[in-house]
Order: structure tokens, then C-alpha cells, then sequence
């Protein structure tokens, strides 16, 4: 397939393109379309998921995505706002003392686990001991910084960190700081059968299919629980979502960009949602030809990176360079949108510059017929164009991580991911030596000394300063392409009340409501 041909194709149905502008963003202010009449507390609300939970067991769980089925049972020592700050959860207050080596948590009075186990100092000591070692921990990396956990009495525990850590704070509001009923740490269902002090209890769970949650007694911040229940299903096809919230067996949802159109023709309100993840080219930069800045820089100005937000997304995202979102503390006033335009001819001149002047061949993973492999295709075309051979080699989705990072085959990975809920947790992962998501281990010296700042800093505008420096080095280097951040349609039938998710892939229901059905 020619370039010519590749973006005439990814432009393709793009009618659906005004309907971005037609569609109110969910953000700070963002919520769902006014209902008729007051909140019924009687009501049940339903969410279609696209994806089922990998385990119940948060400290155990693989995927950032399972964070919108845990946290509904699983409460955290620190929650976000909808701006993304940290703000006191089942940790009332925290304070970083000794030079930020020590991290001191006051916690919440007079909760209890959904088993009646008290949650006090002692339960938070035993729960972030076990996400540390617990066999198969998701999140032990994350603690890796935390030598020893200090009770201070029933209410106060002290983290005693091996190096001044800013992002711990965040790194608590994520799976790492979700606590689990210690008297269920040895129970051989808790994969399936949750014990934890959030919101609501699940009270029937059929794997893959459907998640019943039903309201915790006495849950600490009432305001938060606003229905008799939340009804999660788990359906993976997209028509089948736009269907049952169509004939309103289910209350929101995200849609497909190719399916906003109509919805909206049948009366479903849709908002254009927001995320921290992002689609990106991860280039394995130990790869000869990609340690080549000039290299990294033609791999950009060979992408038409708006056509595919306007082509694939039909206008639901953002064309950005930095890995995190405008809306983050982190992402840097200095570098726009778009530092590597559009140039197909600069990109051959910059491959000529290091050496390439008939460019070269290489190999990435994608999934057949998934997002990933159209944004693929995609690429394939645009680098063709330039004299790149971008090989697609397709696997199973959920081998393609393992082979990539862990045992480093491939030459680059064309995915969407990327954010977390500290930015820093972000940068190490992709930018440092030891980072599981830089394959190869190649990373300039400047930027362990960057990872370094970011996360020492001891108070918020001099983290934003040393962020911003690591982003205008990310962004010089060139360290990966950084496509845009998809902002997914978020459909809501017309009874629902005070929906802000936050995050449109990873959505929370603090306060969610439903008027009464006429």
C-alpha cells in the first residue's frame, strides 16, 4: 500500500469528525446530561465495562484496568481528585519528615473492613509487607522504596524510605496502596471473592460476565454512595454496549469513536472523555539504528499524527509530544503540541544525516484486527514513504508485552498505554536504564539525574520545575513518538446523575446518581 493510498484510507468515514466539537468534555466540571427529578436512592446503576478484571486480589492484579473493578470494593490510603491530585483517602493526612526519608500517615478513625476486621496502623503495616512479597506482586516495584513500615500507634504509621520519594503519595491512591482485610490475606478465593473497606461489597461475581456491587454499611464518606448498587457487565463488543444502553439496560459507557454519530441520532448523550494513556511508537533504542537521535526525529516527522486523530480516533483525541496530558502538573508549558511536524521530505534528509539514505528495515508487534493493529498499518504506510520498512509481525495480544520488554525481541512496539498515576512512575518506567518499559536498557546519563529531581523534590512547584525539565529532554531526544491521547466517547442513558469519571478507561463512581424511572 502506497502512503498516498494509507492516508486516504486512514481518513476514511471521517463524517464523524465535527462531532468532537458537538460533545461537552468530561473533566473537572464535566458531568452527565441533567436528569429529570431528584437522586433515587432505590436505584441500581450499570456500567458496561470493556474488559473484566485479571484478579480480585489488587496487590496481584496485572493491569492498570482492573483499577475500575477493584476500587469499587477496595479503598486506598490516598484518592485523586478529578484534576489527578493527591487527596486523603483511608490516610487523613501525610507529611514527609527526616529530609523526606521518612513518610508519616495519619489514618481514618472507625473503619472497618467489609469482614468486620478493623482497619488501623497495624493493617496498613501488614498490607503494603504483603504487596511487597506477596508471590506474583504487581505493585512491588512500586514500594521497592519503602524499607520498613513503623506502626505509631492504632492511627499513624511512618514509611521509612530508602531515598526521598514525592511520588509515594500517588503511588498509595493506585493498586500499591488498596488494603485488603489482613484476616483475608490467606483466604484461596480472595482472586474471586474481595474483602476490602470501600464503598461496596461484591456480592456475585461471574468471571468475564458480570460484577454485582452492592453498598458497605457504614462506609466513611456516605456522600460517595449514592445508589443501592452498582451492576457491572463486562462486555467486550462495542455494539453490544451502544445496544444495551440504547435499550436501557445499562445506564453509561465508552463507546468507539465510529459509533458517537448514532448514538447521538438516537438521543444518547455522549462526552468527550479524557485519559492519561496515550498511543505511541516505543522504539528499543539499544537497536543500532534507532540510538541515533536524527533516526528518532525522522520516525516523527514521517507521521501525519492529526490524520490518524481525525482518520482512526474520528476526532476523539489530542495530538501531544509529551507523555503526559495537558492537564498534568508535569507536562511542560515549554513544548508544544507538535515540535516534529508533518515533513516527509526532513524525515529522508535526517535518515541520509545518520547514514541511511536508503532507510532501513524493522520489526514491531501489533494484534490483528485490534486498535493497535490499524495504528500500526498506519505507521507501516507513513514509514514506507520515507523508505523505512516498518515489518509487522502479528501475535496474540496478550503475548506482545512479554516479548517486547521482558525478552526484548522486536525492534519496536506501536501500543496505546503509557500513564500512571504518579507522572514519575511514568518516566521510569520508559525513560530510565532499569525501566520495564525500555527494552535494551538504553538511556541517556541526563536522565537518571532528571528521575532523580522528579523524585526528590520536596514540595509541588519545585517537582513541577524539574518535571518540566525532564519533559523538554524527553521531547529534544526524541525519545519515542508520541502519537495523542485519545479522549473516548462516554455515553450515558437519560436518568443518569453526577457521573465524573475522572479517567474515561478507568472510571470511578464516587457519587454517582439516578433519578427515578417515570
Amino acid at each position: 500500500m502506497t502512503a498516498q493510498l494509507s492516508r486516504r484510507s486512514v481518513l476514511a468515514g471521517a463524517v464523524a469528525l465535527p462531532l468532537l466539537a458537538a460533545c461537552a468534555p468530561i473533566g473537572s466540571s464535566g458531568a452527565s446530561r441533567p436528569a429529570a427529578g431528584p437522586a433515587d436512592p432505590g436505584a441500581v446503576f450499570r456500567y458496561a465495562n470493556t474488559i473484566g478484571v485479571s484478579r480480585f486480589d489488587p496487590h496481584r492484579a496485572s493491569s492498570s484496568t482492573d483499577n475500575t473493578l477493584l476500587f469499587l470494593t477496595y479503598d486506598r490510603l490516598v484518592h485523586t481528585d478529578t484534576e489527578g491530585r493527591a487527596v486523603p483517602g483511608l490516610a487523613t493526612a501525610w507529611r514527609a519528615t527526616d529530609d523526606g526519608r521518612t513518610l508519616e500517615l495519619d489514618l481514618r478513625e472507625g473503619v472497618r473492613f467489609h469482614d468486620g476486621t478493623p482497619f488501623d496502623a497495624a493493617a496498613v503495616k501488614v498490607n503494603i509487607e504483603r504487596a511487597k512479597t506477596v508471590q506474583a506482586s504487581a505493585v512491588r516495584a512500586e514500594l521497592a522504596s519503602i524499607a520498613a513500615v513503623e506502626v505509631d500507634g492504632p492511627l499513624r504509621v511512618r514509611l521509612r524510605l530508602t531515598a526521598p520519594n514525592a511520588a509515594l503519595p500517588l503511588i498509595l491512591s493506585d493498586r500499591a496502596g488498596a488494603m485488603v482485610s489482613p484476616a483475608a490475606f490467606d483466604n484461596p478465593d480472595l482472586d474471586q471473592a474481595p474483602v476490602g473497606a470501600g464503598m461496596y461489597r461484591v456480592t456475585a461475581y461471574r468471571p468475564g460476565a458480570s460484577v454485582t456491587y452492592r453498598p458497605a454499611e457504614g462506609y466513611w464518606d456516605p456522600d460517595a454512595v449514592r445508589v443501592a448498587g452498582i451492576d457491572m457487565l463486562i462486555y467486550t463488543d462495542a455494539v453490544t454496549r451502544l445496544n444495551a444502553l440504547r435499550t436501557g439496560e445499562i445506564d453509561a459507557t465508552v463507546l468507539s469513536p465510529d459509533q458517537v454519530a448514532e448514538a447521538q441520532g438516537a438521543g444518547i448523550a455522549v462526552a468527550a472523555g479524557r485519559t492519561n494513556n496515550f498511543y505511541y511508537l516505543q522504539p528499543n533504542r539499544a537497536r543500532p539504528f534507532f540510538a541515533d537521535v536524527r533516526v528518532r526525529r525522522a520516525l516523527w516527522h514521517a507521521v501525519d499524527r492529526q490524520s490518524l486523530v481525525d482518520g482512526l480516533a474520528r476526532g476523539f483525541g489530542v495530538i501531544a509530544a509529551q507523555p503526559v496530558p495537558d492537564w498534568s502538573f508535569a507536562h511542560s508549558p515549554d513544548v508544544g503540541p507538535d515540535p516534529y511536524p508533518y515533513d516527509p521530505a526532513l524525515a529522508r534528509r535526517l535518515l541520509a544525516e545518520a547514514g541511511y539514505p536508503n532507510g532501513f528495515s524493522f520489526e514491531v508487534f501489533a494484534s490483528a484486527g485490534s486498535d493497535q493493529g490499524r495504528h500500526a498499518e498506519a505507521l507501516q504506510d507513513f514509514y514506507a514513504a520515507v523508505g523505512i520498512d516498518m515489518r509487522i509481525r502479528i501475535m496474540d495480544s496478550a503475548q506482545i508485552a512479554d516479548v517486547f520488554f521482558v525478552r526484548e525481541e522486536g525492534d519496536g512496539l506501536p501500543s496505546v498505554g503509557g500513564g500512571r498515576a504518579d507522572p514519575a512512575q511514568t518516566t521510569a518506567l520508559r525513560y530510565t536504564a532499569d525501566g520495564f518499559n525500555n527494552p535494551g536498557g538504553a538511556a541517556p546519563p541526563e536522565f537518571e539525574r532528571l528521575q532523580a529531581e522528579v523524585v526528590a523534590a520536596s514540595d509541588e512547584a519545585t517537582r513541577a520545575a524539574a518535571f518540566h525539565r525532564m519533559m523538554n529532554a524527553v521531547v529534544e531526544q526524541a525519545l519515542e513518538v508520541i502519537l495523542y491521547f485519545p479522549t473516548p466517547p462516554i455515553a450515558t442513558g437519560p436518568l443518569v446523575l453526577d457521573y465524573h469519571p475522572f479517567l474515561a478507561d478507568r472510571p470511578e463512581f464516587r457519587g454517582v446518581a439516578k433519578a427515578a424511572a417515570s
